[in-house]
């Protein structure tokens, strides 16, 4: 049962509870939104900067502790850690006196050593040597039930940890003891002593650092006290030094011993036009309320666009000016001391929602209560990589590990129907058709898995998937779902004539409605779900109707202009004919219609009953209006819904309902195009300097090439059309002369090896003939002969080719 309208929505599979509701915090995270959209002043905490020092005599390192890797080749993304094979890690801060304690929650049923080691410890992942195997560590193995400290184990614990639990570390130098717990319970020998450790102050050196050992397919994240320790003793410090927010927000709420004041920034000559003040606060009239909000919104897209360029997050990123991008985003009016002083407070109010989203479900049409709607309102005003390490928690406490299928598919056939696709009304000879077959019945859990989704063999070309025939794969198909070869994708109307924004989309046919084709629908939608969980973007071109529906925002007629400029346009001339001093009397001159529409297929539908037989006139013309704008706008309700289901039974609602429909298409489909700078940043070099002639030939081709030819160039290296890709150049050294042969690629490597051609015209002409005539993949093996009819076929892989795949998701 839906719970009552003035509660809130709690889901407890995504939000760790503290010991206390922190009814705070939802107080000023309520403030914080009111005070946003009525542009009146921040609470003062979202002005507090104080900075908390420590003596470095007792604990050396920075205020937010972040982890880096020790050993072997973890995953860490912020404080959470993965491993595909054994790694370990080291936070950035260590302690040299006193009483400290972190966290861990154990994402998996782990295999890992969790515990403490000295800055002489020295892990070495070839002989699965981790934390607490020399005598510089000490570890507790919660999955074994074993204290670990150099060769020594000690059976400890009852009960084998499981995945969810929190797993405490207590460390009291003052008395050279270490504890663990799980769950807030404290370990104990049969004996009873809860001491897992003592007497080790020999081997403490210059401090201790938090540390843990990972096997494979294990995943944790690390809590040093940025945000609220769960089971923290008594008389106990986090590792981190907790946000003085928090404290902050305690102060205001619960035991306010006198009006907080409010800091100011840099006292700055006001300018004509600007909008901040010290607080942030602006008239609550109309026009300056609403121009406060639009600025608040530009202010975090040019922080947003710092953090991209600086390669940071807004917790570390430098604010400077950037008159180029302030121009862009109508902020040069503003003394920049301003801008910098709102993205402080903005920031702060940042924190507070990610204390406090996992309580409230902020889709648009879910009907838990008024703050519903506020939360959808502020959305723009969430920096990106906030919302991304929400989205990134929430699918890791949904990830699931499937089984490893492997298909055969048959590109030859599928050209062929493209060329005649009215020979094939039902599209199964496409590969999108071949893959519906063979994967459409796997139920939801399929798709939810982290990794590469199949591995494929393509009947008659000799290619071994280790990623690169996957990409292509996928590739292929979103071609054929942008093009004539499905029925499911028609050519927007602003593509037909050639006119207003968004030339490039497609919108879902209106005529697609029978059950094969929503069948269709439902699984491209829970590819474009698994396809974001394993990092794998998919080059489609949807109007922002798509995306707006996922997650949960209202359409509106700029959606409909997007696909549809010249129906906009003349509804809008018809609607304001009076203005323009026509009457009913001429009217007819104008418009000879009855209530009918065209939609995108080119199907004549009526707008009322028996519609045909009404005709329009001067005096219903609004109605009909309104009436052809709502219908062309739903035209593809059941289809783009049949999308959205298998969207969301791969990505539940609330994971993205905190994105706006820009960022969601993004995350979904990868940026259309990049510059040079974006490709250079992760490009590794074998063989060759970064200085040679080649290398110089190639920059210089790429940057004179279009966006079309930039995605074949993509593709030929990797098997997708567009970033992340991590290139890595090679030479290519040849027999005779250079100028006779092409360059070559590995799309599951992401190489290109490079002849030493004689020009750059050389270079570019002969890229130009790779990338747009070399398609298929046949270095791999010889190919026999197939039967060129032979339906496609799924089966189980035995092994799993994941271990080969070069995983670069982290570069998203």
């Amino acid at each position: 049962r839906d719970p009552p309208k003035v509660f809130l929505a709690l889901d407890p599979a995504y939000v760790n509870l503290p010991p206390i509701f922190p009814f705070p915090r939802l107080y000023a995270f309520v403030d914080c939104c009111q005070a946003l959209l009525l542009s009146t002043p921040l609470p003062p905490f979202c002005s507090e900067l104080a900075e908390v020092f420590t003596d470095k005599a007792v604990r050396e390192g920075p205020q937010e502790v972040d982890l880096a890797a020790l050993d072997g080749r973890p995953r860490i993304e912020g404080l959470e850690v993965s491993a595909t094979s054994f790694a370990s890690v080291r936070a950035n801060a260590k302690v040299k006196r006193g009483k400290w304690y972190y966290e861990v929650l154990l994402r998996s049923d782990a295999l890992m050593q969790i515990g403490w080691c000295t800055d002489a410890c020295a892990p070495d992942s070839s002989r699965n040597r981790g934390v607490g195997d020399d005598e510089h560590s000490w570890a507790f193995d919660g999955c074994r039930l074993l204290l670990r400290w150099n060769k020594n184990h000690k059976p400890w614990g009852k009960k084998p940890w499981k995945e969810a639990d929190v797993v405490g570390c207590l460390l009291n130098l003052d008395e050279c003891e270490m504890q663990f717990s799980v769950n807030g319970k404290q370990l104990k020998d049969n004996d009873g002593d809860p001491v897992a450790f003592r007497d080790f102050g020999d081997y403490v050196g210059d401090g201790l650092y938090p540390a843990a050992s990972f096997d494979q397919e294990n995943t944790c994240l690390f809590n040093f006290g940025a945000s609220e320790l769960l089971y923290k003793p008594q008389d106990y410090e986090s590792i981190g030094i907790p946000s003085p927010l928090f404290q902050s927000i305690e102060n205001y709420y619960v035991d306010p011993p006198a009006p907080l004041v409010t800091p100011s920034p840099p006292a700055t000559p006001r300018r004509r036009g600007s909008v901040l003040s010290a607080t942030g606060s602006a008239s609550t009239s109309g026009p300056a309320q609403r121009l406060q909000y639009d600025t608040d919104c530009a202010i975090v897209l040019y922080a947003a666009s710092l953090c991209e360029l600086q390669h940071k997050t807004v917790y570390n990123v430098v604010m400077s000016p950037d008159r180029k991008l302030l121009g862009e985003l109508n902020l040069l009016s503003i003394p920049f001391e301003e801008i910098a002083w709102r993205f402080i407070q903005l920031r702060q109010f940042n924190t507070v929602f990610r204390m406090m989203h996992g309580f409230v479900n902020v889709l648009e049409n879910a009907q838990q209560g008024p703050l519903v709607g506020m939360l959808n309102r502020i959305k723009p005003l969430l920096f990106p990589s906030v919302v991304q390490d929400i989205l990134r928690a929430n699918l890791a406490l949904s990830n699931r590990t499937s089984e490893h299928v492997k298909i055969t598919i048959n590109r030859r056939k599928a050209t062929r129907h493209r060329l005649e696709p009215q020979r094939d009304p039902t599209a199964k000879h496409s590969l999108f058709g071949q893959i519906h077959s063979l994967l459409a019945t796997k139920p939801p859990a399929f798709f939810r898995n982290p990794k590469r989704l199949w591995s494929v063999v393509f009947a008659g070309e000799g290619a071994d998937d280790v990623g690169g025939p996957y990409r292509e794969s996928l590739a292929d198909v979103c071609a054929e779902l942008m093009s004539a070869a499905t029925p499911l994708f028609l050519p927007s109307p602003n593509q037909r004539h050639n006119t207003g924004d968004n030339r490039d989309k497609y919108v879902p046919n209106p005529g697609a409605h029978r059950p094969l084709h929503l069948s269709m629908y439902t699984f491209l939608g829970q590819l474009m779900g698994g396809c974001v969980r394993g990092s794998e973007p998919l080059p489609l071109y949807l109007p922002s109707i798509v995306w707006k529906t996922i997650v949960g925002d209202r359409l509106d007629r700029s959606d409909l202009e997007a696909v549809d400029r010249t129906l906009l346009q003349s509804m809008n001339f018809f609607a304001a004919l009076d203005r323009q001093g026509v009457t009913e009397e001429v009217f007819g001159d104008y418009l000879e219609a009855n209530f009918t529409t065209v939609l995108s297929d080119g199907t004549e539908v009526e707008l009322i009953p028996n519609g045909q037989e009404v005709p329009v006139t001067f005096t219903n013309r609004l109605t009909y209006v309104d009436l052809v704008l709502k219908r062309r706008l739903h035209e593809s309700d059941v289809q783009v819904d049949a999308l959205v289901k298998g969207f969301h039974s791969v990505i539940p609602p609330h994971a993205v309902s905190l994105l706006t429909w820009q960022q969601l298409e993004v995350l979904v489909c990868g940026k259309p195009d990049f510059d040079m700078a974006e490709l250079k940043a992760t490009v590794r070099y074998e063989g060759l300097s970064p200085n040679d002639i080649r290398v110089q030939y190639l920059w210089q081709v790429l940057s004179e090439f279009s966006p079309q030819d930039k995605a074949l160039f993509m593709r030929f290296i990797s098997g997708r059309e567009r970033l992340p890709v991590r290139l890595k150049i090679m030479p290519l050294h040849t027999k005779d002369d250079p100028d006779n042969y092409l360059p070559g690629a590995s799309t599951c490597f992401f190489w290109i090896s490079l002849p030493k051609y004689s020009s750059v015209a050389v270079m570019r002409q002969k890229l130009l003939y790779a990338i747009h005539n070399c398609v298929d993949i046949d270095a791999d093996y010889r190919v026999r002969d197939f039967d060129d009819d032979a339906p496609p076929t799924v089966g189980i892989s035995e092994g799993n080719d994941d271990e080969d795949f070069e995983d670069y998701s982290h570069l998203l």
